[in-house]
């Protein structure tokens, strides 16, 4: 269901009082958490690019492994992905201040005169902190995604110029509803209670009554995302909050360039493996469709979802946009068991151990028989050559690693939903046709060929770091792989037909026969070629 009904009487494109986009953030100051997050610094490069004239830029960061966040913020400048905002705007950087905070601590461990400067300054707030670990302690879950959300809104209730806090949510955190309309619902647990909890409760107990809490939520990560909705919503409704639910997050489809994604997170660790032919099978229902988003349509929807709430003014229910496929374009799991080992054959990953191959099965023993013989067996072998050669041995780890992985997502490759998105499309009507152009939040009409091959090419170059110039020696070693597993296969296929032949007297006569009819007809070949 829609977030209510929108007055647009004097604010259609080509009137006098429409904004566009990027009228709407010039001069005004945002605040970012998150920034180091997939999301967070594609946000921040969309938001410098497409609208340059924005005020200053907060970027929360926290100091790490003794670096300052200067230093951090200078380091994620430099990274591929704001190639062409140094490249045509060098002094972007002027516009970025890094703000050292900690969702951990009270007030985020802001210090005062910084707390100062950005109630003062700061219009509009996009938090994107979060762990999105599926298989995070309850504790740690709760602390990060549900009191973090809070010290922010507390944070903007001071913000005199506040006009928008953008909360990144999940599609996922109403996964026990096939069908999610774009409103927030009531949680099972009442979220206050729950952090109440926390304080006093140690984590043994806390680990024993986390199942029960969960109810029919599959992970402490889509647990806490739907209890931060209803608490941000119940505790602070004088906020001008909107909630943005992107589904899974994948590699960006065109911007800043095609196929960018610098993590192993969701099913980029998984098409790495399969690039690298570590993984070979999924627990999975290969019809279940696949909500795979590009990262760069999720960044637009948090930008013109801000902008469609003020221009706009939508009343009734609160303000929740689906960054999601939508209905009208499907890509199942079959479409990726297909189109990923292809795009790895056709631009390989450097030292595969195997032939890029995928297959998904709903079949638990055949799942667990397969990846006992298929993976840890060959994975088991492979640290053993480590070993005696005097190399650490890495690949029962990895394997045990992949299998983890597998396991948190299984819940969601055996199901699909239905996520509607009518906020975003009246967003996307609303655009004028440029900014519909810049700031695209439809998926729909997305190819999937296209985005697979851009996002396999992605994985190789972006997350796993490889060099383009050796391309020649990774298909040469690809070619090898083919033959090699052509050769295994006849082997196979010859040990099987040996064996079955000498133990079943039917298939012994049945080969003689075929035998006997070949070399038959060779006789007459001679004469029939003469007659």
């Amino acid at each position: 269901s829609s977030v209510g009904m929108h007055s647009q009487s004097d604010t259609q494109a080509g009137s006098g009082s429409f904004q566009s986009i990027g009228e709407f953030y010039a001069g005004k100051d945002v605040f970012i958490t998150g920034i180091t997050g997939f999301i967070g610094k594609v946000l921040l490069e969309k938001l410098l690019w497409a609208c340059p004239l924005v005020g200053r830029v907060y970027a929360m960061m926290r100091p790490k492994r003794g670096r300052p966040v200067e230093e951090r913020l200078e380091e994620l400048l430099d990274s591929a992905l704001f190639d062409r905002l140094r490249r045509d705007r060098p002094d972007f950087r002027d516009q970025i201040r890094p703000v050292q905070g900690d969702m951990f601590e009270p007030g985020l461990g802001l210090a005062p005169e910084a707390i100062e400067e950005l109630q003062e300054r700061v219009s509009i707030v996009f938090h994107s902190a979060a762990t999105v670990r599926f298989d995070e302690h309850l504790k740690i879950a709760v602390q990060m995604n549900l009191d973090g959300p809070r010290k922010v809104a507390e944070l903007c209730e001071g913000m005199r110029k506040l006009e928008a806090l953008v909360h990144v949510s999940t599609a996922y955190a109403n996964c026990e509803r096939k069908v999610v309309d774009e409103i927030v619902y009531a949680p099972d647990v009442h979220p206050q209670k729950l952090l109440d909890a926390i304080e006093w409760m140690d984590d043994g107990v806390l680990e024993q009554v986390t199942p029960k809490l969960l109810g029919q939520k599959p992970n402490t990560y889509t647990f806490t995302k739907q209890l931060a909705e209803f608490y941000l919503v119940n505790k602070f409704p004088n906020l001008p909050l909107i909630i943005v639910r992107p589904s899974i997050v994948g590699a960006s489809w065109e911007d800043p360039f095609p196929g960018w994604v610098d993590n192993f997170n969701g099913p980029t660790g998984l098409f790495a493996a399969v690039g690298k032919g570590m993984m070979r099978i999924m627990h999975g229902d290969r019809s279940c469709r696949a909500d795979i988003v590009p990262v760069d349509i999720a960044t637009n929807v948090l930008l013109a979802s801000v902008w469609h709430q003020r221009q706009f003014k939508p009343q009734g229910r609160q303000p929740v946009y689906h960054a999601v496929i939508g209905p009208a374009n499907r890509l199942t799991w079959a479409d990726i068991e297909t189109l990923t080992p292809k795009n790895f054959v056709a631009h390989p990953t450097q030292s595969a151990i195997r032939l890029p191959k995928a297959v998904f099965t709903t079949n638990t023993l055949w799942y667990q028989a397969n990846w006992l013989f298929n993976h840890q067996l060959p994975a088991f072998l492979l640290d053993l050559w480590m070993y005696a050669s005097g190399r650490k041995a890495v690949f029962v780890r990895v394997s045990n690693r992949i299998n983890k992985s597998i396991r948190t997502l299984e819940y969601f490759t055996h199901r699909e939903w239905m996520f509607n998105n009518a906020n975003v499309m009246h967003a996307m009507e609303c655009m004028s046709p440029s900014d519909r152009v810049e700031f695209d939040c439809d998926a729909s009409k997305l190819d999937w060929h296209e985005y697979l091959e851009r996002y396999c090419i992605g994985v190789k170059r972006y997350a796993l770091k490889e060099s383009d110039e050796d391309v020649g020696t990774a298909r040469a070693r690809i070619r090898k792989l083919q033959r090699l597993g052509l050769l295994w296969n006849v082997l196979l296929c010859v040990l099987l037909w040996r064996l079955t032949v000498k133990r079943v007297p039917l298939l012994r006569t049945m080969w003689l026969v075929m035998l006997n009819l070949a070399g038959s007809l060779f006789n007459k070949l001679p004469r029939l070629a003469r007659s």
